[in-house]
């Protein structure tokens, strides 16, 4: 499944974003949090990571309309990049694509 705005515009048009993972994977180091340069979190989430139990990590961020931030859990560690639902945008290709799905549910 694509995520919304990965393919609405043209191959010329696309900007040249670099957006830069900084969450290591790896289940033989101890996480740790060196925000802004890397966090290091296990593989695989644990019963304890829920929504209630992950803090904010950092600033939000903002890459073509899309606003992200990392999120950490506070008993294992592990770690997400967290992106928020679209709500607001300047981005002409969201606003497109949310005005076609519109007319496509009618």
């Amino acid at each position: 499944m694509k995520r919304i705005g990965s393919n609405l515009r043209p191959a010329d048009q696309k900007p040249k974003r670099n957006i830069k993972n900084i969450i290591v994977y790896k289940d033989d180091e101890k996480p740790s949090n060196e925000y802004p340069k890397r966090i290091v979190s296990p593989v695989t989430p644990k019963t304890c990571c829920t929504d209630d139990n992950r803090e904010l990590v950092g600033q939000v961020k903002e890459i073509d309309g899309f606003k992200f931030c990392y999120k950490i859990c506070v008993e294992c560690g592990h770690a997400v990049r967290y992106f928020y639902p679209a709500i607001e945008t300047n981005d002409e290709a969201v606003r497109e694509y949310r005005a076609w799905k519109r007319y496509m549910t009618q």
